[in-house]
C-alpha cells in the first residue's frame, strides 16, 4: 500500500473537470500547491496553509477552488501524500542497494542522511505535516492504515537480515522489525511533528543515527 492509495478512501474532487479550462485550472491549482509544499523558508517562519494563500499564489478566487474541490486542504492533502510517496520509494531504493558485506551501521547513515535532506528542503511541509497528518486521520475510518503504508519497508529489511554477512544485522522477526521500523520513523520526525523549534536538528540527526543503530544492531560498538 501506498499513501495515494488513501486518497481512494478519503477523495479528493469535488467535480471532475470535463472541458480543457477545467483541466488547466485545476492543474495550475496543484501546480501552486506543489510549490508551495515544496518550499523552504527560515525555521522561525510560519505558513499556514490555506485557501487564501492558495488563491494568492495561484491568482484564483477562493470560489473557484471551491468549485472544483470539497475542500481547500484537499488539494494539499493529495499533493503532500504523493511526495511521501516519493520519499518512500528513495528509501526503498536505498534499501535495494545495500550490499550484504555493508554493515548496518551504513544503511542507517545513509536512511537517516537521506530522511534529513527531504526534511529540510520542505520546511513548509514539514511544518504543516502535524495539520495534514490530523485532517487525514479524521477522516479515516480505520486511522491505523497510515501506520501499515510505512510496513512497506518491511520485506525489505527482512531481507538484508537474511543476507547479512556482516553479522551486524539484529535477528528479528516481522512484528519486532515492523514495531522498530516505525519506531525509527517516528524518533526521527519528532521535531517536525511537534513544530518544536527547539531542538538542535545537528544534534538530533547524530541521535536517530546512535538510535537507528541501538534498535538494528546486534553489536554496541557502532555507539561508540
Amino acid at each position: 500500500m501506498q499513501f495515494k492509495e488513501i486518497l481512494n478512501i478519503i477523495g479528493s474532487y469535488k467535480k471532475k473537470p470535463s472541458q480543457q479550462r477545467s483541466n488547466k485550472t485545476v492543474e495550475d491549482l496543484y501546480q501552486t500547491a506543489r510549490e508551495i509544499l515544496e518550499s523552504n523558508v527560515g525555521v522561525d517562519v510560519d505558513v499556514e496553509l490555506s485557501s487564501k494563500l492558495l488563491s494568492e499564489k495561484s491568482g484564483y478566487s477562493a470560489g473557484v477552488i471551491y468549485r472544483y474541490f470539497n475542500k481547500f486542504e484537499d488539494i494539499f492533502i493529495k499533493l503532500s501524500t504523493e511526495i511521501a510517496d516519493k520519499h518512500f520509494d528513495e528509501v526503498q531504493q536505498i534499501f535495494i542497494n545495500h550490499q550484504a558485506h555493508e554493515p548496518i551501521d551504513k544503511l542507517i547513515e545513509k536512511l537517516v542522511d537521506h530522511a534529513f535532506d527531504f526534511l529540510s528542503k520542505r520546511t513548509i511541509l514539514i511544518k504543516n505535516l502535524p495539520l495534514l497528518f490530523n485532517l487525514v486521520m479524521r477522516r479515516l475510518k480505520d486511522p491505523g492504515i497510515v501506520f501499515k503504508v510505512n510496513d512497506r519497508l518491511l520485506p525489505y529489511m527482512m531481507e538484508l537480515q537474511k543476507n547479512d554477512m556482516t553479522h551486524t544485522f539484529e535477528k528479528m522477526n516481522e512484528m519486532e522489525c515492523i514495531c522498530r521500523l516505525r519506531a525509527f520513523d517516528l524518533f526521527i520526525r519528532i521535531p517536525y511533528a511537534t513544530s518544536n523549534n527547539t531542538f538542535d536538528l545537528l544534534q538530533h540527526k547524530k541521535s536517530c543515527y546512535k538510535f537507528g543503530v541501538l534498535i538494528f544492531s546486534r553489536h554496541s560498538v557502532y555507539l561508540d
